[in-house]
This record gives C-alpha cells, structure tokens and sequence, in this order.
C-alpha cells in the first residue's frame, strides 16, 4: 500500500482502472448492433466472455507494464515512455474502431483516457522544466 501513499494520483488511476474494468464486464451484457444488422446473429445471443477475457487481460497487461515504469524508472522520460506505450495500446485497440462490440469500445475508451492522462503530464512536466530552466522558478 505505500505504493498508492506516495502520490494521490496513482489512487485515481487505480480507481479509474478499476471502474473500466467494470464498465468492459457491463458492457458485455450490451446487444453488439454490427453483428445484428450486418451478420444478421438472431437475438438473443450469449455473452463474449472470450472478448471479455482478452480485454480484461490486456488492461492488466497495460497497468503491469504502466506500474514496473513507474517503480523502476526513475528518469524524467518515464511519462512521455508510459505515454507511448498508452498510445500504442491506443492504435492498437482503436484500429477496431469502425465494427467494435460495445466492450470493446469501453477498452478504446480507457486507452483513450490513459494516453490523455500522460499527455497532460508530459505536458505538465515540460512546462516545470521550462519554468526551472529559462526562468529559475519551481
């Protein structure tokens, strides 16, 4: 737990990550309209537990990645490396956009929403760095 103590906006994240793992699971029970009107899948049909899975799997896989950055880095670059790495998650998910279940559409969703958050800190963290270098302010 003293991960979480060292800085209040880790707790968010958690909290965040947490919640969209409970929309994904939510969102599964949701009818998928592109395989009612294209592929004509009469109704009602089971629930994507396989889809499910694999999301779930692969926001664990992002947040052990995002947390083994966190503890083991201790660079400047280590936002703009977790943004990268939330971007390519990002392309990644996002390039199933167009025919997307409902589920999924909560992953882009969230992978949207990390890569946002570490942009806003990179963003935040150069804006320091410019003030400390070229104005001597902290």
């Amino acid at each position: 737990m003293s991960y979480f103590r060292a800085k209040p906006l880790r707790v968010v994240f958690a909290i965040l990550w947490v919640l969209f793992v409970g929309i994904i699971i939510a969102l599964g029970f949701e009818p998928n309209p592109y395989a009612l009107h294209v592929l004509d899948v009469p109704e009602p049909y089971s629930y994507p537990i396989e889809l499910v899975v694999i999301l779930v799997m692969a926001m664990l896989f992002h947040l052990s990645l995002l947390v083994t950055m966190d503890v083991y880095m201790d660079s400047r670059w280590k936002l703009f490396v977790m943004l990268i790495t939330s971007v390519l998650f990002l392309l990644y998910f996002g390039m199933m956009a167009m025919h997307a279940p409902p589920s999924l559409g909560g992953m882009i969703f969230w992978t949207f929403l990390s890569s946002l958050l570490f942009l806003l800190l990179c963003f935040w963290q150069v804006c320091l760095f410019v003030l400390r270098r070229f104005f001597g302010r902290a």
